[in-house]
């Protein structure tokens, strides 16, 4: 089917059914059938839409509904569904799955800083342990030069 045989059967021009095929697309995110017709040699195709019995139908519910209402956006929302709300609902799904995704990901951080934190305390105390080592040692080292060390051995070995 083309404009003139839906234009027929919904009793509106074809230029108005033309016209409200872009629109019901924008409103609704419908998607409709077309093919390419050539004219000429150098010219684009154009884009002419084949319309299908559903589209037929969808159209006489339009056309009902814009005579009741007189109301287009509203017409088209009802028997197309509105691609806006259907965006906002996708997008708040997405937001929602984001911010699942990054409070599992932040609960995860602070578990791994407080880790981090309990790794670091302990390694603090063994450096403090080890400076503490490292003080006695020094200490036993300074006395060990004050004396002689060749008395301290042959003190020991006479024992």
């Amino acid at each position: 089917m083309d404009y003139k045989d839906i234009a027929r059967e919904v009793d509106r021009s074809p230029t108005t059914v033309r016209k409200w095929c872009p629109r019901i697309t924008e409103l609704s995110g419908y998607q409709f059938t077309f093919k390419k017709i050539y004219r000429g040699r150098n010219k684009e195709p154009l884009k002419q839409f084949v319309f299908t019995d559903d589209d037929l139908i969808k159209f006489k519910e339009l056309a009902k509904l814009l005579s009741e209402t007189n109301n287009f956006n509203y017409s088209v929302y009802e028997v197309y569904g509105n691609l806006k709300a259907k965006r906002e609902r996708d997008l708040r799904k997405d937001i929602d799955d984001l911010d699942d995704y990054c409070l599992s990901k932040f609960e995860n951080l602070v578990k791994q800083i407080n880790t981090l934190k309990t790794n670091n305390q302990l390694l603090n105390n063994r450096v403090a342990t080890l400076e503490q080592f490292n003080s006695r040692l020094e200490k036993i080292e300074i006395g060990l030069r004050k004396k002689n060390i060749g008395d301290l051995l042959n003190d020991k070995f006479k024992n």
